[in-house]
């Protein structure tokens, strides 16, 4: 008959190494995650920065403006006072504020 205190003795020895080998499992997994979010993140990163040197609005004015048969001095006026840009920015605004205007109002009182 094996005495009770190396039956417990052994269990929680096996218990202990159980435990590590989830801590380090566990580990494992997140530095694999984190390796993952990592590679994503700088993936999503370059992507932005890409597509944000992409400044279309002037081009698109430019066109626009030629197509009206505007002088070129005035066009290249409204481009140096950054007027499309400005039409963008006011655009995206009303777009945010319109999409915010979804969220109900019982929600959003505190």
């Amino acid at each position: 008959m094996i005495p009770q205190w190396i039956k417990d003795w052994v269990n929680s020895f096996f218990s202990t190494i159980w435990d590590i080998v989830k801590l380090g499992l566990t580990a494992l997994f997140d530095g694999i995650l984190a390796l993952i979010y990592m590679i994503w993140d700088g993936l999503l990163f370059t992507v932005t920065n890409l597509v944000s040197t992409l400044d279309l609005t002037s081009l698109a004015f430019t066109e626009y403006a030629v197509w009206a048969d505007l002088p070129p001095q005035l066009i290249y006026l409204i481009n140096q006072l950054a007027l499309p840009q400005c039409a963008g920015i006011i655009g995206a605004a009303i777009f945010i504020r319109m999409i915010l205007n979804i969220i109900p109002t019982w929600a959003t009182r505190v």
